[in-house]
């Protein structure tokens, strides 16, 4: 049996207590109003407080009681807060405000802790994404750093490296200037189909390699400066006793077919130009590296057309050449140009109208990379072609391209100096026309070229060893036919004797030079000016041999065979140099004059004096 449910609690009937009496006489304030020191009592005016007002805390109301002495003492309220405010919530609100307006001293304090909250969450926020930003720019250099660092790896290691054992060690000193052999090579290796096969032959038809560009750069650090010696293929050289079989007189591109390291020995030998470093460059890379770039602009002051290397620019004026068109044009040796009547002329100039436009193609390929070189999709696609096509000496490490491309980037073409060998031309025993260095202008030319970037000599403590040439008739000759028949020494002497020599003598040499040496000039310990001065009049291979019985300018030329002659021309040239004037002889070409119908860099848009004339 369940017991019954109890029964239900009776209301509290209990009667208020009356207000308890203020110990200064005056009634404790109602609730709804203030109290006397100002300070809000209710919830009304919290809840009308503005939204960055700050709150106090509540505290438990007190109600006044006498002590055991009798005074009225604050004692805290027993009512529990809640009751408190739930009581309060329920009183009449102020005139002209609805109860839903108004909020507990709880809530409005909740609310504000939450904005508290809410904007430190928004300050730290902020925080964290600035040092997440900080954080992923150091992430980004550094992995960009590594990144680079790995891309420069793949690449150098992409470059073939050959083996030189005749370069130069290149001065450790930082800053130093260095030398380095440039060869375009004409192997056609590469050749693998019938369209290449019609724009460069195959290696049946022209097996082997030759260097159809052939110089050397000289760069200056200090003074961010390159000069180049062009070098024609065709000059006639004694190429150095070697194992591969190439060798005595020969044109120095021969020598490039038994490998770099024998061209390099050929040139420190015979043109004591010390060489550093070695880069070569075969024609896929070059066509590559010009259409990485978008072309280069050039501008052509006539019709030009080669029908051996295909060239055929019918558009005159400034434009813009892809890499098929830049490499027949640097490669074009037998010219033709259109004249100012529409007839078609050939370029008789051969070898050195190719070094003018080689030169001006160069300059143009400067022009665009200082353009490109921000532009790292061309810089890219420029160092792809250019790497599979390349081949470096295994000394130029991975740091010396680095400061070489650093160290030059933005070269101005003002900076770029270009020169040629100073040759007179020659025609072999066999009959080949070819090409001598002409003395002592080639002589100069080297030292000048050997000496830029080096500290100048103490004038106090050095003496010259480089003097102006001397005029003709301050040299005297005694001529001696050497060849063991004839009257080449006659010969000889008439002709040098129109040249203005002095000739001191005609006879047979004591004994005969073997066939196929070169002819002698001797002089004394004075006279090698004199005797460099005596080669410039003369065809043929020279060896100078000192003899200390001769003095001054007195020289004896022992005459070898019949292929030593008299130059015939006797025009002169005047070119400045540094130090001064210096004439040349006519026959001595310099390839200083520009050809009024090869192209030069432009810029499009710009006006050009070419453009709209042609050629005579």
């Amino acid at each position: 049996m369940t017991d019954p449910p109890p029964a239900d609690v009776p209301a509290d009937t209990t009667p208020a207590e009356p207000a308890p009496v203020d110990s200064s006489g005056g009634d404790a304030s109602p609730a709804g109003e203030s109290p006397p020191d100002g300070s809000p009592a209710d919830e009304d005016a919290v809840a009308h407080a503005g939204p960055d007002s700050v709150v106090e805390e509540a505290t438990p109301s007190a109600t006044a009681a006498p002590d055991d002495n009798g005074h009225a003492t604050a004692t805290p309220d027993p009512e529990p807060p809640e009751r408190r405010l739930v009581a309060s919530s329920t009183s009449t609100p102020p005139v002209g405000v609805s109860a839903e307006s108004l909020e507990t001293r709880a809530d409005v304090q909740s609310d504000l802790r939450k904005a508290r909250k809410k904007e430190e969450r928004r300050k730290h926020r902020w925080r964290r994404r600035i040092i997440y930003f900080l954080s992923f720019i150091v992430f980004i250099v550094v992995v960009g750093a590594g990144g680079i660092f790995i891309y420069a790896r793949y690449r150098y290691d992409q470059i073939p490296k050959i083996h030189s054992k005749h370069l130069v060690k290149q001065a450790a000193a930082p800053g130093a200037p260095f030398n380095v052999l440039l060869v375009g090579s004409d192997s056609r290796a590469f050749v693998n189909n019938a369209t290449q096969v019609k724009a460069f032959g195959n290696e049946a038809t022209a097996g082997g390699q030759r260097s159809d560009v052939t110089m050397v750069a000289r760069f200056v650090p200090a003074t961010k400066s390159v000069t180049v010696i062009s070098i024609p293929r065709d000059l006639w050289v004694d190429i150095p006793p070697n194992s591969t079989g190439t060798q005595g007189m020969n044109r120095i591109n021969a020598a490039f077919n038994s490998g770099p390291d024998l061209l390099i020995q050929t040139i420190e030998s015979v043109l004591h130009i010390p060489i550093n470093h070695y880069i070569s460059v075969g024609f896929p890379g070059f066509q590559g590296m010009v259409d990485a770039l978008g072309g280069v602009t050039m501008d052509f002051p006539t019709e030009v057309k080669d029908a051996y290397t295909g060239l055929d620019v019918t558009t005159v004026g400034c434009q813009v050449i892809n890499g098929t068109i830049a490499l027949q044009l640097v490669r074009s040796r037998h010219l033709e140009y259109a004249n100012s009547n529409g007839y078609w002329k050939y370029d008789g100039l051969s070898d050195f109208s190719r070094i003018q436009r080689q030169d001006s193609f160069f300059r143009a390929v400067l022009a665009k990379v200082n353009t490109s070189i921000t532009n790292p999709l061309a810089i890219n696609g420029f160092i792809s072609s250019a790497v599979g096509n390349l081949a470096i000496d295994d000394t130029l490490s991975e740091s010396d391209l680095f400061d070489i491309a650093t160290g030059f980037r933005g070269l101005q073409s003002s900076h770029l100096v270009t020169e040629t060998l100073p040759t007179t031309s020659y025609v072999t025993g066999g009959g080949a026309d070819v090409l001598l260095a002409a003395e002592p202008y080639a002589s100069q030319m080297i030292a000048a070229f050997d000496q830029l970037g080096e500290p100048a000599p103490n004038p106090a403590t050095t003496t010259t060893t480089t003097a102006p040439p001397l005029a003709n008739s301050a040299v005297s000759v005694n001529v001696l036919n050497a060849s063991g028949g004839g009257l080449l020494a006659t010969d000889t002497a008439q002709g040098l004797g129109q040249h203005g020599f002095v000739i001191t003598g005609i006879n047979n040499a004591p004994s005969v030079i073997a066939a196929g040496d070169p002819s002698e000039i001797f002089y004394g310990p004075s006279g090698l000016p004199a005797a460099k001065t005596l080669a410039a009049s003369l065809v043929g291979k020279v060896k100078y041999v000192p003899d200390p019985v001769l003095t001054g300018n007195d020289l004896n030329l022992w005459v070898a065979n019949a292929t030593l002659t008299v130059t015939t021309t006797t025009t002169t040239t005047t070119t400045r140099t540094g130090s001064g004037s210096t004439t040349i002889p006519g026959n001595v070409y310099t390839n200083t004059q520009p050809e009024p119908w090869n192209p030069v860099p432009c810029t499009l848009g710009a006006s050009t004096s070419q453009a709209s004339s042609k050629s005579g």
